[in-house]
């Protein structure tokens, strides 16, 4: 277990880190999504829905379950993800509604 001045350590390091836009950018390669930058409303919306965790956490998690599952002679199967014609989809009817556009 840490100590207190390791833990205190370790928060001062972690404000630095958090502080670093470098660090803090959005990495997802949804540029598309209406929440892309936006990661704290992302992490939001998706720990509500219980769906699945966003794109740009997947890779860290698929990794230890690779490893998990290898020790439990399982396999992993890629959840299929989102067609980029969705999000296409949604900016066009975005732009018919502030266009004034008719209602499907």
């Amino acid at each position: 277990m840490r100590t207190k001045e390791e833990y205190y350590e370790l928060a001062l390091q972690n404000r630095k880190l958090a502080a670093d836009p470098e660090i803090t950018k959005c990495t997802c390669p949804n540029t598309l999504c209406d929440w892309y930058g936006k990661c704290k409303e992302c992490v939001a919306l998706h720990r509500f829905h219980n769906d699945h965790i966003p794109v740009c956490l997947q890779p860290i998690l698929e990794d230890k379950l690779k490893a998990l599952s290898a020790v439990c002679e399982n396999v992993i199967i890629k959840k299929e993800r989102t067609p980029l014609e969705y999000r296409h989809y949604v900016r066009e009817r975005d732009n018919d509604k502030t266009q004034g556009g008719s209602q499907k």
